[in-house]
């Protein structure tokens, strides 16, 4: 699931701060720039992207003018200065974060998260999405979500515990759960499950294929929502 990016600034550091940014997240295909509003809505106009970075406040028109010509639904993160703009943000349902300057990685990412949950859950892309291919090894390997009981983390590895197979592959829990459809959940530092294939939860544990894993604290409470 890539994803395209963005970003209407009329400083040219935070352009190539946002697209530096972007680059370092595997899930962004591209990150676009426009120093002004108009451009910006003519990149808009010509193409979509899921999430568009804009600047509160432009030399041609302010980000409020902007959002209300905006040809499309796509998601906006606000960038800005003015921190009381985070109240009036509300009025603008495809505002679905703020940043306020100066720009962190950790702000950047938390926006680009919102999103990817959001299509994650969406049913036109879980429908298309049927299995993932990870590298394991020099080959890339294709597995089926149904196929998957759980997910191990160990040091900079993951193992994908199949039917009767592990598969083991270079990556973060971190990074693949946004690569997963919504009936894979976290319930462990360690440890990501499929729903489905779940036996029982008792009070600090669940069972999976005749396995017990630990649920911890930080993640309970997202469990027992999803199951209720």
């Amino acid at each position: 699931m890539k994803i395209s990016c963005l970003v209407i600034d009329d400083d040219p550091l935070i352009c190539d701060l946002i697209q530096h940014f972007c680059s370092k997240v595997s899930q962004i295909d591209f990150c676009l720039a426009a120093g002004n509003a108009l451009d910006g809505l003519n990149l808009l106009a010509s193409q979509s992207f899921d999430i568009l970075f804009l600047d509160y406040n432009l030399p041609d028109m302010n980000g409020k003018f902007l959002l209300d010509r905006k040809p499309d639904d796509t998601p906006v993160v606000m960038i800005t200065s003015e921190k009381d703009f985070a109240i009036e943000s509300y009025n603008y349902p495809d505002i679905i974060d703020y940043i306020v300057k100066p720009i962190s990685f950790d702000q950047f990412y938390r926006a680009v998260e919102r999103v990817l949950t959001s299509r994650k859950n969406s049913p036109e892309e879980e429908q298309s999405a049927k299995s993932i291919f990870v590298k394991d090894g020099n080959k890339l390997v294709q597995i089926y979500f149904a196929d998957i009981f759980y997910i191990k983390s160990e040091s900079n590895y993951v193992f994908f515990n199949l039917q009767e197979k592990r598969i083991t592959s270079l990556l973060s829990l971190k990074d693949l759960i946004t690569k997963l459809p919504s009936n894979f959940i976290r319930i462990h530092r360690s440890y990501i499950v499929n729903m489905h294939r779940i036996d029982y939860i008792s009070t600090d544990e669940l069972s999976i294929n005749q396995m017990k894993l630990p649920i911890g604290s930080k993640y309970k409470e997202e469990l027992m929502k999803k199951i209720t």
